[in-house]
């Protein structure tokens, strides 16, 4: 009778953390819900197969003093260790970086805007049209559905758009420093600094603004001196920080002959001029919103060569978010992120 009950308390607690525990395979990608969790179920089968023999040789050893159990408990454990051991380095990983370097961990889900729009429509024929209005809004806010189709629906609805919702502040700013109005961009991105001294974003543009646009390199190693005593900005991304203004100073004969060959972007990224590379498709993708291998790029340059993972994620939810693009592209570009995020753990 002991036997029993402590085997279903073994097996209580094996099933859900063997479980747990897999969701932290490398391997999984998200891509094919069905594979990973044939491949999850075969490891936690497996898991609790050995559990049961080894919890019995235990017992066995225990209770009779049998010393051939206890050698056979040896046997059972050793494979249950290299089943493990990639999981379990996973979530110290996991562990680790969380400390360091906190960041978004939720699941990327590119259908999510798909869904919003559904449950909006279906609110709008069920004749739900102040939830359907309030749903709209908090969209809006969110950024995660297109602007363009929810004023669209708001006008559908009858409610007009005031035109006095202002853009995120980083676009603003890039749209002042587009416009020449260097000195507006300046106090909004100081004032966003102010309130969070750890926005990267942030401070890459203002650094930028200094150095290419102000031609105030001193007062760019302010901004990145300032970055550099935040506790969780990864130091990778402080070095790309500091030749990123070294590039951004050098004289403007030099810098237009770079951009004038679109061609050598490659050729660009090989030779470590990855702030001419990001602006570059930064132009780009804005003169083609609907190319997604510029896109794509973009977040590649972010995640793979500035090892700034946070700004890839941004990008590839803008990709979601955009109606152009298809659901393998959307996909297409999850997948990529989650192998950006391994190749970071795995290089730390």
């Amino acid at each position: 009778m002991a036997f029993l009950f402590a085997n279903l308390v073994v097996l209580a607690f094996t099933i859900p953390a063997s479980w747990w525990l897999s969701g932290y395979d490398a391997k999984l990608t998200g891509e094919n819900e069905r594979r990973d969790f044939i491949r999850r179920a075969v490891r936690c089968s497996i898991t609790l197969f050995l559990v049961e023999l080894a919890f019995g040789s235990l017992w066995r050893c225990w209770r009779y003093d049998d010393r051939a159990s206890g050698m056979a408990y040896l046997m059972f454990v050793v494979p249950l260790t290299l089943i493990w051991t990639g999981c379990l380095g996973e979530l110290c990983s996991h562990a680790f970086h969380g400390l360091i370097d906190p960041e978004d961990r939720r699941r990327f889900d590119p259908h999510k805007s798909r869904r919003d729009l559904d449950m909006l429509a279906t609110l709008v024929n069920q004749g739900r049209k102040d939830e359907a209005v309030q749903l709209c809004r908090m969209l809006k806010e969110s950024g995660d559905v297109s602007v363009l189709t929810l004023e669209t629906m708001l006008e559908r609805l009858g409610v007009k758009s005031d035109g006095t919702q202002k853009p995120k502040p980083l676009i603003e700013a890039y749209r002042l420093r587009g416009q020449g109005k260097l000195n507006e961009a300046e106090c909004l991105l100081n004032s966003l600094l102010l309130k969070n001294p750890a926005d990267v974003d942030a401070a890459l543009m203002l650094m930028r603004l200094y150095a290419r646009d102000m031609s105030r390199s001193d007062k760019a190693y302010e901004v990145l001196r300032s970055l550099e005593q935040q506790p969780h900005v990864a130091r990778d991304l402080i070095e790309f920080a500091r030749r990123s203004i070294e590039e951004w100073s050098l004289p403007p004969a030099k810098e237009v002959a770079v951009e004038a060959q679109p061609e050598s972007l490659e050729e660009l990224l090989a030779k470590g001029y990855f702030g001419t590379a990001i602006e570059i498709l930064e132009r780009k993708t804005a003169e083609q919103p609907a190319n997604f291998d510029l896109w794509l790029k973009l977040a590649e340059v972010h995640a793979h060569y500035c090892s700034n993972v946070k700004g890839a994620e941004k990008i590839i939810q803008q990709i979601a978010a955009n109606p152009a693009f298809s659901p393998e592209q959307t996909q297409l570009a999850g997948a990529r992120l989650n192998g950006w995020r391994e190749a970071r753990w795995h290089r730390h």
